[in-house]
C-alpha cells in the first residue's frame, strides 16, 4: 500500500510539473543599445531559466559601442549592417555572436515579444538628446512589430569619482538619468521601465560598492564588473520581462552565483573584469537591491544589511 501511494504521489507530481512546463512561456527579447545593454542582460536568459522552469528563452542584443538613439536612428534609416548580434537560445547554454547586421534584419529575425532602447550613458541624463529619434524609432519598431511591448532601460550612472561624471555626483547623474526615463514613460509609447540603474545606486549604499576593479561596483568607471554588479541588473531586468508574460517572479529566490567557470562557460559578451567572489550575504544584498529598485524605480532605497 505504501509503495502504491508512493507511486501515485511521484506521478501527481510529475504531472504538475510537466503542467507547469507546458505553461511556461516562451520568452523573446530584443535589446537596440549598446555596452550597457551587454551589462544589464547577459546573466538574463540563465536567470529566467532558473526561476521559471519550462520557459523557452531567445535573447538578442544588437550593439554598437557607445550608440547614441541619434545614431541607431541613422542606421536604421540607411538600413546599415554596423552591428553585433548577441543571441541566446535555450538549448545553446551559452551566447553567439554574429557581426554585420542592420536594424531591419535583427527585428524580422524572430517574432519579438519585448524590444528595449535606451540611451547612451553619458547623454542618459539629458533628454533633450532622447529626441525626435527615440519616437521615431519607436514609431517604427512599432509598424514592424505592433504586437511587441516596448521597453526603456535605465542604465546605471558612471562611479564616484569618474571623470565623465563632470560637475555631477554619481547620484545627481543617476536623478537626471532617472527624470529623463520618467519622461520616456510618460510622453512615449513604451510600457515598460527597467530600472537597473537604480538598483545599482541603491548596491552603492551598501557593503557591495567594494565590488570590481575601479570599485563601486564598475571595472573601470561605468561598466560593470562581472560577477554581482551585472547579477543586480540581470534580476531587475528578468522580474521586469516576466511581468509582460504575467508570470510572478521573486527575484530574491535566486540562487545564481557567478563563478568563473559558469562564466567562462556562458561565453557572457563583452565581459569587464574576472567575476569577484561574494558570501551568501552579498549575494542576499544583491537580490534585496534589486527588488527593492522596482517597487521603487524613481527613487534610491537605502537596503538594511
Amino acid at each position: 500500500m505504501k509503495k502504491r501511494i508512493l507511486t501515485l504521489l511521484m506521478a501527481s507530481m510529475l504531472t504538475f510539473v510537466f503542467a507547469w512546463a507546458a505553461d511556461a512561456p516562451h520568452v523573446r527579447v530584443l535589446s537596440i543599445g549598446n555596452s550597457f545593454s551587454r551589462d544589464a542582460f547577459s546573466y538574463v536568459p540563465f536567470l529566467i531559466e532558473e526561476l521559471v522552469p519550462g520557459a523557452e528563452v531567445d535573447f538578442g542584443i544588437l550593439y554598437i559601442g557607445g550608440c547614441r538613439l541619434s545614431l541607431h536612428y541613422s542606421n536604421l534609416i540607411e538600413e546599415k549592417p554596423a552591428y553585433e548580434f548577441d543571441r541566446y537560445h535555450t538549448g545553446d547554454g551559452h551566447w553567439t555572436m554574429t557581426r554585420d547586421v542592420s536594424i531591419q534584419q535583427g527585428l524580422a529575425s524572430e517574432d519579438w515579444d519585448i524590444v528595449i532602447l535606451q540611451q547612451q550613458s553619458g547623454d542618459s541624463r539629458y533628454y533633450y538628446t532622447y529626441q525626435p529619434y527615440l519616437n521615431d524609432l519607436l514609431e517604427y519598431i512599432h509598424t514592424q512589430k505592433p504586437n511587441a511591448t516596448l521597453a526603456w532601460l535605465l542604465t546605471q550612472a558612471y562611479g564616484t569619482g569618474h571623470k565623465p561624471l563632470g560637475d555631477m555626483t554619481s547620484d545627481e547623474m543617476w536623478a537626471r538619468t532617472d527624470e529623463a526615463s520618467q519622461r520616456v514613460l510618460d510622453e512615449t509609447i513604451v510600457s515598460l521601465l527597467i530600472p537597473a540603474g537604480t538598483a545599482i545606486q541603491n548596491a552603492r549604499y551598501t557593503i557591495l560598492d567594494h565590488f570590481g576593479k575601479a570599485q563601486h561596483l564598475t571595472n573601470d568607471g561605468y561598466h560593470l564588473h562581472e560577477g554581482i554588479p551585472p547579477l543586480i541588473e540581470g534580476l531587475v531586468t528578468t522580474e521586469g520581462i516576466m511581468s509582460v508574460y504575467g508570470v510572478d517572479v521573486d527575484v530574491e529566490k535566486s540562487q545564481l552565483k557567478i563563478t568563473h567557470d559558469w562564466w567562462i562557460d556562458k561565453k557572457t559578451p563583452q565581459p569587464n573584469g574576472k567575476p569577484e567572489e561574494a558570501t551568501d550575504e552579498e549575494y542576499a544584498i544583491a537580490r534585496r537591491c534589486a527588488k527593492w529598485a522596482l517597487e521603487h524605480p524613481y527613487q534610491i532605497s537605502v537596503v538594511e544589511e
